[in-house]
C-alpha cells in the first residue's frame, strides 16, 4: 500500500503557462464535420507529441497534455492549455519550473512549426536556438535539447495531421505570433526527408552512473555519460525482472557495469541524426562507499 501511495503522488496534474490556439477555416453548411473535427483532433495529438519531444531530455516522466480552454466558430478556433502529468514531488512546491516549462513549450513549437517540413540539419539548427532555454531549467533533470530524430518524427505527425484537412488552411497561434501551417493536400503524403544515410554501431563496456532508474517497468533509464544525461534502453530482461521484483536496490549515483551497443545514425551530409544506447547485459552494480541504502 505504501508503494501505491508513492506512485499516486507522482500523478499530479499541474497547469503551466502558455495558451495556444488552432484556427481551421471551413465553410459552414458544406464542410464535412468528421473531416474538420477529425483533423483538429489529429493536430492536437501531434502537438502533444511535439511537446513530449521538447521535454524528453528535461525529465523522464513529465507528460504534457492539451486541455480544452475554449472553442469558437466562424472558422474553428480551438484554445488549448497545457498541463503536465507525473510531476515529481520536488516540483510541486515552486512556481518557477511551471513558467519555464510553459515558456519552453510555446517557444519550441513557435520555432519548429515555422519549418514544418524541414530536413534534419535545419531541425538541428532550430533546436540550437533553444540551448539557452534548456540551460535555464530550474532543477529539472538535464538541460540538453531533444534528439533530432524525436523532433523530426513529431513534426511529421503534425504535417500528416494537417494533410488530413484537405483544402482547409490551418493557423497556429501563440503569444509569440501566428504561424500559417498551410492547407491540407490530397492524400496523406509523407514528408520528404533525406533521412538516415549511414548507421554506425559500437559495442562497448563501461561504467554508467545512474541518474534516474526506471520505476515503471518501461526499461528507459537515465545515466550520466561524458558529463551529459543520456537516456538508455535496458534489454537485459532477467536483470530488469530481478530489479522490479526488488531483489536489489539501486539509488541515483550507483553505477552499472554493463555491455551495450551505441548506435549512431547520420544523414547524407554526415550530420548526426540520432544516437541510441541499448544495454545488452548488466554485469553488476557498483555503489559508492558513501552511498547508504534506504
Amino acid at each position: 500500500m505504501a508503494d501505491e501511495w508513492i506512485v499516486d503522488k507522482h500523478l499530479s496534474n499541474e497547469t503551466v503557462e502558455g495558451e495556444i490556439g488552432l484556427v481551421i477555416d471551413y465553410v459552414p453548411g458544406e464542410s464535412s464535420a468528421l473531416e474538420v473535427l477529425g483533423g483538429a483532433m489529429a493536430l492536437i495529438q501531434s502537438l502533444d507529441s511535439l511537446d513530449r519531444a521538447l521535454l524528453s531530455t528535461a525529465d523522464t516522466e513529465l507528460e504534457p497534455v492539451s486541455v480544452l480552454n475554449d472553442v469558437r466558430h466562424s472558422s474553428l478556433k480551438i484554445l488549448l492549455a497545457r498541463v503536465l502529468r507525473k510531476v515529481p514531488d520536488q516540483h510541486l512546491t515552486g512556481l518557477e519550473w511551471k513558467k519555464w516549462v510553459g515558456g519552453l513549450l510555446v517557444k519550441g513549437k513557435h520555432i519548429l512549426l515555422q519549418k514544418l517540413d524541414a530536413d534534419t540539419p535545419e531541425i538541428e539548427r532550430k533546436l540550437r536556438e533553444l540551448d539557452a532555454d534548456y540551460k535555464a531549467a530550474p532543477q529539472l533533470l538535464g538541460y540538453e535539447p531533444p534528439k533530432v530524430s524525436s523532433v523530426r518524427t513529431a513534426l511529421r505527425d503534425v504535417s500528416k495531421a494537417r494533410n488530413t484537412l484537405k483544402g482547409h488552411s490551418v493557423i497556429f497561434q501563440s503569444e509569440l505570433g501566428d504561424i500559417f501551417l498551410g492547407a491540407g493536400i490530397a492524400g496523406d503524403q509523407e514528408v520528404i526527408d533525406a533521412g538516415v544515410d549511414a548507421t554506425v554501431t559500437n559495442k562497448l563496456r563501461e561504467f554508467l552512473k545512474v541518474r534516474y532508474p526506471d520505476m515503471l517497468g518501461q526499461a528507459q533509464w537515465t545515466v550520466v555519460r561524458g558529463g551529459r544525461y543520456t537516456r538508455v534502453e535496458i534489454l537485459h530482461q532477467a536483470w530488469l525482472d530481478n530489479y522490479h521484483a526488488r531483489l536489489f536496490t539501486i539509488l541515483p549515483g550507483d553505477s552499472l557495469d554493463c555491455s551495450f551497443e551505441e548506435t549512431i545514425e547520420y544523414d547524407a551530409e554526415r550530420n548526426e541524426v540520432d544516437r541510441k544506447i541499448s544495454i545488452i547485459e548488466v554485469h553488476g552494480v557498483i555503489t559508492p562507499p558513501q552511498q547508504h541504502q534506504l
